[in-house]
């Protein structure tokens, strides 16, 4: 179980759950400020640098990501602002819906 610190990003949190649970193949729960992923399996191990990839992945998608920085903290995943912005306003991905499920 990885759990993710959302407090910089939060208006995005719920796109950047779903998109890191469907790319490191893990269960999300959502707290207030951080979502929790679980492995599917419970033999299975969620990679802390599976859910760091995907979420710079995402940050870079919404042209966010020189904005923050992404901490590995052995079982908890903090995202930083590197010059103290927080994002306000939810932030639509580059990549559109017909390009993500192959339409």
């Amino acid at each position: 179980m990885i759990s993710v610190n959302c407090e910089d990003v939060l208006p995005i949190q719920h796109q950047l759950l779903v998109y890191v649970a469907d790319n490191v193949g893990a269960i999300p729960a959502v707290k207030n400020n951080e979502f929790i992923l679980s492995p599917i399996e419970h033999d299975e191990i969620i990679e802390n640098s599976q859910v760091t990839k995907s979420i710079r992945e995402y940050l870079d998608s919404i042209g966010e990501g020189n904005n923050f920085t992404v901490i590995n903290n052995s079982k908890k995943v903090f995202i930083k602002s590197k010059n103290g912005k927080k994002i306000n306003k939810i932030t639509p991905p580059v990549r559109s819906i017909r390009t993500c499920c192959g339409l």
